[in-house]
């Protein structure tokens, strides 16, 4: 299928539509997780791209900036994109915002900051921290407006002029369009049978990040248009949780046991989506009432709405059992799992807990074996 072909060159080549952007006179906004307004950067005329890593690259260590023990060397995901940053995969990037997010997230800003003090040879973007609180109390959601309505006075800087509600409302729609599109190809993946592999939805939705919206949109359409004529899918039904999935290892492992990932719980998969904009309200307010309302991720607090969460996702997919994959050190993920499993286990729901998960996939057979006799349990 052209279209998929398409948006799948996007995926591996993250940077292609960034770097043709730049190159035609535009500026690329990088930032990371899944908590920055893109609507008011695309708003602002500039090309949103969200920063990943590369788990065949340099994951273990950033460089000379890294020492042992660093949240940096420990977190092999957040380690590689400061590693692509510093060694100039990023070189063409304008701005970057860094958000408050994990730990090992947000220290990335005091250490780009001190490097663009002290190490005038590299070249580092203009940043820009984005601080956030992790509740959805009403006093969080008052102070988290105060700082979107400063990234969107930052962002009027640096582009000279207001962000206009028309070109709000335009933003707006767009995503929308592509959250509406999203959700129909996750509807795909939990039909009885499925008719998507969750490698390709992966890919279909992780390239929605790193090209303009218009155009993504555009694929995808014509990617559901031909949905009639997509195998069905048969073996068990997964549901994933765990540890942010910027890549297909863990997908292709799983999807290679006579399994298919028809939902998950992760900022690089539909919890990037299923939350649309308010199109009937004031649009500043609309944007910022979503990001301060989607979809909680491992950073919120109570635990509670991440666990009922989680929990809603797997059943709405009628998933037969939950495959939970959190890499070595990510303690904020590790945090929530026992409640989950506890929460699955009462609803009948098998779980397969796999801890301290390295970044690359060194021993994917150990690892197949694995997850082979969890499916052929259920």
């Amino acid at each position: 299928m052209a279209a998929f072909d398409e948006l799948q060159k996007h995926y591996h080549q993250r940077d292609l539509a960034a770097r043709q952007w730049k190159k035609e006179g535009g500026k690329v906004v990088g930032y990371f997780c899944d908590n920055v307004p893109e609507e008011f950067i695309l708003a602002a005329g500039l090309f949103p791209l969200r920063l990943s890593g590369d788990p065949w690259g340099d994951a273990e260590r950033a460089g000379p900036y890294s020492e042992q023990g660093n949240v940096f060397s420990r977190e092999g995901f957040v380690a590689s994109m400061l590693h692509m940053i510093l060694n100039g995969k990023y070189d063409f990037l304008d701005y970057l915002i860094i958000p408050h997010a994990r730990d090992s997230i947000h220290r990335l800003y005091t250490t780009l900051i001190n490097l663009k003090e002290t190490e005038s040879a590299l070249k580092l973007p203009e940043l820009y921290y984005l601080d956030n609180l992790h509740t959805n109390f009403y006093s969080a959601g008052i102070y988290n407006r105060d700082r979107w309505l400063a990234l969107k006075k930052q962002l009027e800087e640096w582009i000279g002029k207001e962000i206009t509600n028309e070109r709000l409302s335009q933003a707006i729609a767009v995503t929308n369009e592509s959250k509406r599109l999203l959700k129909e190809l996750a509807d795909l993946r939990v039909a009885d049978p499925s008719l998507v592999a969750g490698v390709d939805a992966l890919q279909i939705i992780g390239s929605s990040m790193f090209m303009p919206k218009k155009e993504h949109n555009k694929l995808l359409k014509e990617y559901l248009a031909g949905a009639g004529h997509l195998p069905v899918r048969n073996g068990a039904r997964l549901f994933i949780e765990g540890s942010p999935l910027d890549n297909l290892q863990l997908y292709e492992i799983i999807e290679s046991c006579r399994a298919t990932v028809v939902a998950e719980d992760n900022c690089w998969g539909n919890r990037n989506f299923d939350v649309p904009i308010d199109m009937s309200a004031d649009p500043v307010d609309a944007v910022i009432d979503r990001y301060n309302n989607k979809a909680p991720c491992s950073r919120m607090y109570p635990l509670s709405c991440r666990v009922e969460y989680c929990l809603r996702s797997a059943l709405e997919s009628e998933a037969q059992g939950v495959i939970f994959s959190i890499y070595r050190f990510d303690e904020i993920q590790a945090w929530e799992t026992p409640d989950e499993i506890k929460a699955f286990k009462e609803n009948g729901i098998p779980a397969l807990y796999l801890k301290d998960q390295p970044y690359l996939i060194t021993e994917p057979e150990a690892l197949k074996t694995n997850i082979e006799e969890f499916v052929q349990g259920i």
